[in-house]
C-alpha cells in the first residue's frame, strides 16, 4: 500500500470528523462538555460536582475496614437549601412531671412512659415533646415553679403539667391553668370513675384529665389468711395493733373516717365546719380501738405516712394504715391489701391522683396539647401503665384490661367506693384540729365530751380568722 496515501487520507478523514464534531458541539449548546467528557474521559479519576451544588461529609474509616483492595463509598450529602423542601419543620411540646414520673427512672413504668412519648412523636412528626421533670413539692417543685414562672417569665411556661390533684385545684384557684373541658367536646365522664372524675374539678369546671390515682387502704404482711372486713369489729378481733400516722398534720385517716359517716366539712357559709354528731362518731369509734389495743398511744411518735412505712418495712409491725402505692412499689413480697370499713352503711375511701392540665400561658393553646392528653389517655396503656407504676387505674376500661380476675373485683370494689380527699386548703385548716382530737383519744385521759369540746373551740377560732 502506497504509505503517503494512506497518510493523507487519514488526514481528511480526521479533518472531516472534527468539522463534524464542532457542527454538533455548536447545535448541543451548553451540553457539549458533557458529550466531550463521554466521548474522552477524565483517565485520572472521577469528575467532582460543584461545591456550590453539593456538600460531602466523609465518614472516617476504621483502621483495617479496607479489604480486598475495595474502599468505602463516600456518601454525597445534600446542602440545607437543596433539602429545604424536604424536611419536616419541628415545633416543641414542653410537658413538665413530677419526680414520680420521670422517664430517667430505671424501671418498668418510666421505660412505658417514654416509650408512650416515642410514640407520640412517630404519630406526629413535626412535634418533639421536651419533658421536664421537677420536684413533687416544696420550693422549686412544681407548683412553686408553675407559679415563679408565670410571673418572672410566662413564655417559659409549658404548655402541659401533670399536677396531683391537690396541686391541680391550688393552680386552678391562682389561675394557672385553663379548663380542659374547652378543648374537647366529645369528654364524657361517665368513663371515669366517680373519685377520678371528683378530683379532676373544682367548683364544677373540670381542670384536668386524670391520668393515674391512689387511695387510702389497709396494708399487711402475709401472716394473715383473711382480710375481707366489713366492719371495726371484724378488725378488732384480730387483738393487732393497726398503725397509722397519728400524729400527722394532714389528719387523712380521721378525717376519711368521718367522711365516710356523712359529715361535711364546711358549713353553708364555705367556712370550715364539723357536724357533731358525726364527729361523735368517729371519737366513739377510735376510742374503743383504743380500748381493743387495735390503736395504742405510740402512734403518736408517727408523723408522717413515711413512718409507718418505715416500720412494716423493717418488719417490726404486721399491718398498717397508708396509700396503695406504697404497698405496689415496694419491693417486699407477700404484702396484702383491704379496704377499710367506713363508720356507716356505705362503704367509702379516700383516694387522690394526678391529672393532666393545660398551663395558662397566656399564648394560644396549640392543637396538638389536646392531642398529647388524648394519646395519654388511652385504656390500654393506663392499663399497663398503672399497675407497672403501682398506681390504680382511672378508667373502668382500663381495669377490665388487668389480668388477675381476682384483682379486678377487689380494685373495683376499692375504686367504685373511692371519693376524692378534700381540698388542700381545707386539709391544712381542720387537719390539725382532728389530729389533735386523735392524739387526745390516744392517751386515754379525757372523756368523749371533753375532746368535743376542745375540738369545737378550735374550730370556732378558725371561723373567726
Amino acid at each position: 500500500m502506497d504509505r503517503k496515501k494512506f497518510s493523507f487520507d487519514h488526514f481528511w478523514v480526521r479533518i472531516f470528523t472534527a468539522a463534524v464534531l464542532l457542527i454538533f458541539l455548536f447545535i448541543a449548546g451548553c451540553g457539549g462538555e458533557t458529550i466531550i467528557k463521554n466521548l474522552f474521559p477524565n483517565k485520572t479519576g472521577p469528575s467532582t460536582p460543584n461545591s456550590d451544588q453539593m456538600d460531602t461529609t466523609v465518614t472516617p474509616v476504621p483502621e483495617g475496614s479496607v479489604e480486598d483492595g475495595q474502599l468505602l463509598a463516600v456518601q454525597p450529602t445534600f446542602t440545607a437549601a437543596e433539602t429545604e423542601d424536604f424536611t419536616v419543620e419541628k415545633s416543641e411540646l414542653v410537658v413538665w412531671v413530677p419526680e414520680e414520673f420521670s422517664i430517667f427512672n430505671e424501671s418498668e413504668a418510666a421505660e412505658l412512659f417514654k416509650q408512650r412519648v416515642e410514640g407520640f412523636e412517630r404519630q406526629y412528626p413535626g412535634t418533639v415533646v421536651v419533658l421536664r421533670v421537677k420536684a413533687s413539692s416544696g420550693s422549686g417543685g412544681i407548683l412553686d415553679s408553675l407559679r415563679n414562672t408565670k410571673t418572672a417569665a410566662a413564655n417559659a411556661l409549658p404548655q402541659i403539667a401533670l399536677l396531683s390533684s391537690a396541686d391541680m385545684k391550688d393552680a386552678a384557684d391562682q389561675a394557672l391553668l385553663l379548663p380542659v373541658e374547652d378543648f374537647f367536646h366529645d369528654n364524657n365522664p361517665s368513663t371515669y370513675f366517680s373519685y377520678a372524675h371528683e378530683i379532676s374539678e373544682l367548683s364544677g369546671t373540670m381542670y384536668g384529665f386524670p391520668f393515674v390515682g391512689d387511695a387510702l387502704v389497709g396494708i399487711a404482711n402475709n401472716s394473715f389468711s383473711d382480710l375481707g372486713f366489713t366492719s371495726w369489729d371484724e378488725i378488732r378481733t384480730k387483738r393487732i395493733p393497726l398503725y397509722f400516722a397519728a400524729n400527722s398534720p394532714q389528719a387523712t385517716f380521721i378525717i376519711s373516717q368521718y367522711l365516710s359517716t356523712g359529715g361535711s366539712l364546711i358549713d353553708e357559709q364555705g367556712h370550715a365546719a364539723f357536724n357533731q354528731d358525726n364527729l361523735m362518731t368517729v371519737l366513739a369509734a377510735f376510742d374503743q380501738n383504743v380500748r381493743s389495743k387495735l390503736f395504742q398511744e405510740s402512734f403518736s411518735t408517727l408523723n408522717t405516712n413515711e413512718d409507718a412505712w418505715t416500720l412494716l418495712q423493717n418488719g417490726e409491725i404486721k399491718w398498717e394504715i397508708n396509700w396503695y402505692s406504697k404497698a405496689m412499689q415496694s419491693d417486699l413480697g407477700g404484702l396484702q391489701i383491704f379496704q377499710l370499713p367506713s363508720l356507716s352503711s356505705e362503704s367509702y375511701v379516700s383516694a387522690k391522683g394526678w391529672l393532666w392540665t393545660i398551663v395558662n400561658s397566656d399564648a394560644e393553646v396549640d392543637a396538638i396539647v389536646p392531642e398529647f392528653i388524648a394519646y395519654f389517655s388511652d385504656p390500654q396503656f393506663l392499663a399497663e401503665y398503672s399497675q407497672a407504676a403501682g398506681y390504680l387505674p382511672v378508667l373502668p376500661a382500663s381495669l377490665a384490661l388487668y389480668e388477675n380476675t381476682d384483682t379486678i373485683n377487689q380494685l373495683n370494689n376499692l375504686l367504685t367506693a373511692a371519693h376524692g380527699l378534700p381540698s388542700t386548703d381545707l386539709i391544712l385548716k381542720v387537719g390539725p384540729v382532728l389530729r389533735d382530737a386523735t392524739l387526745m383519744v390516744l392517751t386515754q385521759n379525757y372523756s368523749l365530751d371533753e375532746m368535743m369540746e376542745s375540738t369545737q373551740n378550735q374550730i370556732e377560732a378558725l371561723q373567726t380568722k
